[in-house]
């Protein structure tokens, strides 16, 4: 169940300006990593279509054993009953017409290639389209914040002369109540811009690849998982037997938590 609930943490990197906020976002948005390895993939697949019409050079070995054990058999070379054969060799293949293989398997991969460019331009636009809007509804929020506060202040103020009114008879409880109520809504309004801000802060973080757990501080009560380290702790090992201990869920459950009322419990 929910405590006495505190403000949130402030949003760390926040850039400064929106230029600097798609600078950070071209270099490391996740989505846009991966468009540019997967056109850079494509390219190779070019060259590796292209091999095919190069030619080819194999090393191999073999070797044979027979042996009749006490059967009788003799080898009619060599006279025994046990001979061994052992060849090694290197064969060299030259591909002279193959139908036009080679050139349509390359220009298959050449189309493939365009295609993961012109996604790569596609996913870049579009991450720098949502670092912009992003940071623009971020500084809107700011703005209105500033805005609010100065109205909550109005309205502060407005309540104490109504107030000091009525204590000489110039107001009615009436104005006082609806002074009060004035104040509340700029304050609701002000916590309202202020979750506003805080939501579009986090929305450009993500879209600037700035989101991760270890880029905002959480602390995930054991390490972050790495996929380079976890690939250098198991790269060498090549037991059938050696495996990891089984998974144990890390994460808190809501079973046990009643469900959620409109009963607000009193501060007595």
């Amino acid at each position: 169940m929910p405590g006495k609930l505190a403000p949130p943490p402030p949003l760390p990197g926040l850039p400064a300006s929106v230029e600097e906020a798609v600078a950070t976002a071209l270099e490391s948005n996740p989505d846009l990593i991966a468009s540019h390895e997967r056109a850079k993939a494509a390219g190779y697949d070019i060259e590796v279509a292209g091999s095919t019409r190069l030619p080819t050079v194999e090393l191999f070995t073999s070797g044979t054993l027979n042996d009749s054990l006490g059967s009788g058999w003799l080898d009619s070379t060599s006279g025994s009953d046990r001979t061994t054969s052992a060849t090694a060799g290197v064969r060299a293949t030259i591909p002279i017409f193959q139908g036009g293989r080679p050139a349509a398997l390359e220009r298959q991969a050449q189309a493939s290639a365009s295609a993961a460019l012109e996604q790569e331009i596609a996913m870049e636009r579009d991450v720098i389209a949502q670092v912009r809007a992003a940071y623009s509804s971020w500084q809107a929020a700011q703005s209105i914040i500033e805005s609010t506060r100065s109205a909550v202040a109005a309205a502060e103020l407005s309540l104490e002369g109504v107030q000091a009114e009525n204590t000489v008879g110039n107001r009615t409880i009436l104005d006082i109540l609806n002074a009060e109520q004035e104040l509340q809504q700029a304050r609701v309004q002000l916590v309202t811009a202020q979750r506003n801000a805080y939501v579009a802060g986090f929305t450009m973080l993500a879209a600037m690849g700035k989101a991760e757990a270890r880029d905002l501080g959480l602390d995930p009560g054991g390490p972050l998982y790495d996929p380079q380290d976890n690939y250098r702790r198991v790269q060498g090992k090549v037991f059938d037997w050696s495996f990891d201990p089984d998974p144990v869920a890390q994460s808190t459950r809501t079973v046990d938590t009643p469900a959620q009322d409109g009963d607000i419990p009193s501060s007595k």
